[in-house]
């Protein structure tokens, strides 16, 4: 038998859509442990899933396959022509189920096997037409049009210019279906493994899902599609990747020539693309295509309704494969009707050098020669004088067009290598110019040109009640002052910043499963208060992204910060006793008893799999379900599903809660199973009725997650609480515009603004420099930044609302002319940094005990041996005690000497000597650009 702890993790980044994911589970298991002695094989197919077993074990099979699958695996009373189903990803009143039949076998096996296969579903009709033979019918004009980007070879340029031209059609206001169509060096899904570390769903699951689908049209399927990808909407582009898992795209079993090979519809997969493509009412499907001539691609570029854009280089091996592509095309697929559009040619990686050089021109030549052969239509056709007259006046202006759209591209250094994340991607394609290169191509497809947006002016208020400088450095000051702790939970206004964006945008269409993983003093206390107070998913995303959405869920806290002040804790307390009234339950058992109920159970539960379902019930029995009955939680799932409610419970507090985590090994248990082994449950879930949100300090989860932290922190990422240099200016506008100061720019529009324009708006804050314009000060958004940043480049919410606190206190009676212009007078900014380097100190060390003992010997070190720069030896340090410091943010290593930020430098005593001024403020604004 399989233990439960052995199972919490076999389905780790699997969702079962097709039989292919039912396949992967056992192949996982078959990886890890031998599978049962009465397992003879077990045969997947697009139709059932069947397993040869010993004569008389058919009892056992059925107990290990609901060990297995759990709560997806069901037995059919009313059905005696199976043995079982198992219940795949579905629609709402749409349920899908793979089919389980066992065969009793006496035949003998030397060693029970899994017998993996691929199946060939009898749907499509062998021997597709020819090409040629009949041309596929014009798309309505409801549909979007399909763009396919195509290189003869890679390493042209081709998934850049790809991504480029989704950026300008996102900056003409489309929205945009952007596929990962190279299924065998998936570039896109590898450049958005940071961003979108779980994608809900992937082309190869499209493909997989079509292909196993009765309904030749695959409706409900390509609906499923639509449905999941809701979750993956980035910057106005719904992102379809190659696959769920980069770690995974070797094993395709389902690929596109599948689909094409032997279809009723050779051209399936375009119409497959255009139906999920109006089914999101996008304006234009987008598709990067592997390179070569394979079937993986022909697909779409031998479809003449793709908008087919070719990539090449100046160099020969490019031009020559290039014109290959257009004579097949030319052949196979050419551009006849009206609505059929010709090939664009892109000549990617120009330097600028030669944009008007005689190799170009003698490169270009050699394309209008290609543009006038594929322009002309195959000889051996037999068209009347009439059509050939028509066309014979149609290929002046057809060249014409695809003269005006044979685009170069130019050559950028910042592109040989692609940074990580999305966002500095898209800077660096609008920096080198390869997007606005691009927009001409935006005239050829046929979409209707977008309003522009108007913009909302920003209004300057011509009433003489203007508050006085000195009320507004009060205002300024009682605000910040209560945002210091969130634990006073006033206020009803958030800041959505990068993470909460990215946490509603994913979880549009379905409710979150999600750790949110911070540092002390990032905010999560804050963020838990503001998400609960929503009181729905619905109108927290709402609030989020600025739009509305239709998937909803109710919100119900049942784990909270002891330190809540009583506003806060009536808050907690009154939205789980809404919530528990919403979904007709009437006693839900307090947090206070849940803590209890947690404590007593440390010393009875041993096992990960006993935690996780400990866990579970105290789910159910905070929201009202099922009080203090063990089993309440699995049965919470199925409850709400037959009531069709969702809910999103949501977590705070675990450090009060386990306070000894670094070293008691039950607490860690504890921990692991909530922080992996519930959200995973829970996202096998069929229907997916029950979400959770768990806030966790980082050195938690390191603590607790042996094995898999760094595994399971990338799979967060995205929603991490960390604070770089441009959220935490956008932080400061904020706060500044809430205290009613007024700034040049709206508050709806922060979210959008860049880095140079947040500088610029806070002016009136803290004025250009630390002192009169014209002086030799540093920059005040510099320096502040600078001044509050570790050597990782971050900054903690909890340092900038301190030092704008005590700015303030300190700016509220001054009367110097000089700093009539600004809210925060220079001198007040610079007497805060030595009280907020010692609170952070102070903070830092009731989380981090490793980094406390270093503190405690840095501080009884003589005053004259703290100095700046240093070496390891002059502060007698261990070789570990310093890498602890450095891992931490503390110091950072220029050759021999090391160096201290401002942040920590102040509060542990340490002066700058002549040499290490200077460097220190250079370092800083190294580390601030890394954290960006």
């Amino acid at each position: 038998m399989i233990s439960s702890d052995t199972l919490i993790y076999a389905w780790l980044d699997i969702r079962l859509y097709t039989w292919l994911d039912v396949e992967e589970v056992l192949l996982r298991i078959q990886e890890k442990i031998d599978l049962p002695n009465w397992l003879v094989s077990v045969q997947a197919y697009w139709d059932s899933l069947r397993v040869e077993i010993r004569p008389g074990t058919q009892a056992e099979a059925k107990s290990w396959l609901k060990n297995v699958y759990d709560t997806r695996f069901r037995i059919d009373e009313e059905d005696n022509r199976v043995d079982g189903i198992i219940i795949l990803e579905s629609l709402p009143d749409k349920q899908q189920i793979l089919p389980v039949i066992f065969e009793e076998t006496n035949e003998d096996y030397r060693v029970p096997r899994l017998t993996p296969s691929l199946a060939r579903p009898g749907i499509i009709v062998p021997n597709r037409q020819d090409y040629n033979s009949e041309l596929p019918p014009s798309f309505d004009k409801d549909f979007p049009p399909i763009v396919a980007f195509h290189s003869c070879k890679g390493g042209v340029g081709r998934t850049t210019n790809t991504i480029a031209f989704a950026q300008s059609l996102i900056d003409a206001n489309y929205r945009v279906l952007l596929v990962d169509g190279d299924l065998e060096a998936p570039g896109i899904s590898w450049l958005l493994e940071q961003r979108l570390p779980s994608p809900p769903v992937s082309f190869a699951d499209l493909i997989a899902l079509v292909h196993g689908d009765p309904d030749p049209k695959a409706t409900d399927s390509i609906q499923l599609v639509a449905d999941r990808v809701q979750n993956a909407l980035i910057d106005n582009i719904y992102f379809l990747p190659a696959f769920r898992s980069t770690k995974r795209y070797t094993s395709l079993e389902i690929k596109p020539e599948h689909l094409i090979q032997g279809a009723k519809n050779p051209y399936i997969l375009t119409q497959i693309l255009a139906d999920l493509g109006k089914a999101l009412k996008v304006d234009v499907v987008l598709v990067d295509l592997r390179a070569g001539l394979s079937e993986l691609s022909t697909g779409l570029i031998l479809d003449p309704r793709v908008y087919r854009v070719f990539v090449t280089t100046l160099s020969g091996q490019s031009i020559a494969g290039t014109k290959q592509l257009l004579e097949l095309v030319r052949e196979k697929a050419p551009s006849q009707r009206d609505t059929d559009p010709l090939p664009t040619i892109i000549i990617s990686q120009v330097p600028d050098e030669l944009k008007e050089s005689e190799l170009l021109k003698d490169e270009n030549e050699i394309l209008d020669n290609l543009i006038i052969d594929t322009s002309e239509p195959p000889s051996d056709r037999n068209i009347q004088n009439t059509e050939e007259n028509i066309l014979d006046s149609s290929i002046s202006f057809l060249e014409q067009v695809l003269r005006h759209l044979k685009l170069t591209t130019q050559f950028s250094e910042s592109l040989l290598v692609l940074p990580r994340t999305w966002e500095e991607v898209n800077t660096r394609l609008h920096r080198s110019g390869i997007v606005d290169d691009l927009r001409p191509l935006l005239n050829a497809l046929p979409i209707q040109k977008s309003q522009a947006q108007v913009s909302q002016e920003h209004i300057t208020s011509s009433d003489d009640n203007t508050p006085t400088l000195k009320t507004q450095r009060e205002k300024l000051r009682d605000i910040t002052k209560k945002l210091i702790y969130a634990e006073t939970a006033e206020g009803d206004d958030f800041l959505t910043t990068i993470p909460l964006r990215y946490l509603a945008s994913d979880h549009r269409n379905q409710v979150p499963i999600t750790v949110v993983i911070g540092a002390k003093g990032s905010g999560k206390t804050y963020t838990f208060l503001q998400i609960i107070r929503q009181e729905t998913w619905q109108r927290f995303v709402e609030k989020a992204l600025g739009y509305p959405i239709q998937t909803d869920a109710l919100i119900c806290p049942v784990l909270a910060s002891k330190n809540l002040e009583s506003g806060a804790v009536k808050l907690v307390e009154d939205m789980q006793a809404t919530t528990a009234r919403a979904l007709g339950f009437t006693s839900p058992i307090s947090i206070q008893r849940i803590r209890d109920n947690i404590e007593s159970q440390l010393n009875i539960l041993n096992l990960e799999s006993e935690w996780r379902e400990y866990w579970l019930d105290i789910i159910a029995w905070g929201v009202g379900f099922q009080p203090e009955q063990q089993g309440a939680g699995r049965a919470l799932t199925e409850h709400l599903l037959k009531i069709q409610k969702r809910l999103l419970v949501v977590i705070d507090g675990l450090e009060d809660q386990f306070q000894e985590f670094a070293d008691h090994q039950t607490q860690q248990i504890a921990l692991r199973a909530l922080l992996q082994g519930v959200p995973e449950w829970l996202g096998q879930q069929p229907g997916r009725p029950l979400g959770i949100l768990i806030f966790v300090r980082r050195d938690i989860v390191l603590a607790a997650v042996r094995q898999n932290a760094a595994q399971m922190m990338a799979r967060y990422e995205p929603y991490a609480l960390k604070w770089n240099k441009e959220e935490a200016l956008r932080l400061v506008a904020w706060v500044t515009m809430r205290s009613g100061i007024s700034l040049d720019t709206i508050i709806e529009k922060l979210h959008d603004m860049k880095e140079e324009d947040l500088t610029q708006i806070l002016v009136p804050l803290w004025g250009k420099k630390l002192g009169v314009d014209t002086s030799k000060e540093a920059a005040s958004a510099r320096f502040v930044i600078a001044a509050l940043s570790d050597y990782r480049g971050q900054i903690q919410s909890r340092d900038l609302m301190r030092l704008l606190y005590l700015s303030a206190e300190a700016s509220v009676d001054n009367h110097d002319d000089r700093w009539l212009n600004r809210i925060l007078i220079p001198k007040g900014i610079r007497g805060a940094l030595p009280e907020c380097s010692k609170e952070k100190i102070t903070e830092i060390e009731q989380e981090n005990t490793a980094l406390k003992q270093v503190f405690t010997k840095l501080r009884d070190l003589f005053e004259e041996e703290r100095k700046i720069p240093f070496t390891r030896q002059q502060l007698r340090l261990e070789v570990e005690e310093m890498k602890i410091l450095e891992e931490n943010g503390v110091v950072i290593r220029e050759k021999d000497d090391y160096y201290m930020p401002e942040i920590f430098r102040l509060g542990l005593g340490f002066s700058l000597t002549a040499a290490g001024r200077p460097s220190v403020m250079s370092l800083a604004r190294r580390a601030a650009k890394q954290g960006s």
